[in-house]
């Protein structure tokens, strides 16, 4: 009798789709069959499996804080799009609530959908850079660094922590020729409001600076 009623239950956790991770049960929505909700996986592990002697090398800092600006900043034109795209009624733009040419044609519903889709990717990903970022890990190696690398790193970290505060909202600024134009005396402000955002819009400031600081070597020299 005994063992019949271990097999009910087993049967029936089984159809629960019960996991256990590290002594944590969890319970998984399996989406694997939602094509049309591609962000939403199922959750990651609880914790990570990092061994003593795994050496992380310093180097690695500054290509990681530019991948987490570079996703934050498109967080925001992706939020900004999403927010902009769904404010139109369909009937004004389509008689079939479709959009597109031969061979790229898609439901205006769909559309909406892959944008929210790539907002919580990005959202995703950049929840996940910030906290490695910020994990001790790699702030002991921050030292590591000579100073212009530090300062690199840190320019670049404020910069995606000023996206970061509201992602929409700085890139309806980037967007905006009028609200997000730069001027003189922001010239030399931190984050990307200032120097640091030149890569996105300002391309004149670019080589402006570039100009400047071909000017200071050449003056070096003489």
């Amino acid at each position: 009798m005994a063992d019949s009623m271990d097999k009910v239950a087993s049967r029936y956790l089984v159809g629960k789709r019960i996991s256990k991770v590290a002594g944590e049960v969890r319970f998984i929505k399996d989406r694997a069959g939602d094509k049309g909700e591609w962000a939403w996986g199922t959750p990651g592990p609880s914790q990570r499996e990092i061994t003593q002697d795994y050496q992380f090398d310093p180097r690695n800092l500054k290509p990681l804080a530019k991948t987490l600006r570079a996703a934050l900043s498109a967080l925001g034109h992706a939020e900004s799009a999403y927010s902009t795209f769904t404010k139109i009624k369909s009937s004004t733009i389509s008689p079939d609530g479709s959009l597109g040419g031969r061979g790229y044609i898609m439901k205006i519903a769909d559309m909406r959908r892959q944008l929210m889709n790539a907002v919580e990717v990005l959202s995703a990903v950049t929840d996940t850079l910030y906290d490695e970022l910020r994990a001790p890990h790699w702030n002991s190696k921050v030292q590591e660094q000579n100073s212009r690398e530090r300062e690199e790193v840190k320019n670049i970290l404020s910069d995606a922590e000023e996206i970061k505060d509201d992602p929409e909202g700085w890139a309806e600024k980037e967007e905006d020729p009028e609200e997000g134009s730069i001027s003189e005396d922001q010239d030399d402000e931190p984050g990307p409001r200032g120097k640091k955002a030149c890569q996105s819009r300002s391309v004149w400031k670019l080589c402006r600076e570039t100009t400047s600081v071909a000017n200071r070597y050449l003056a070096r020299r003489g």
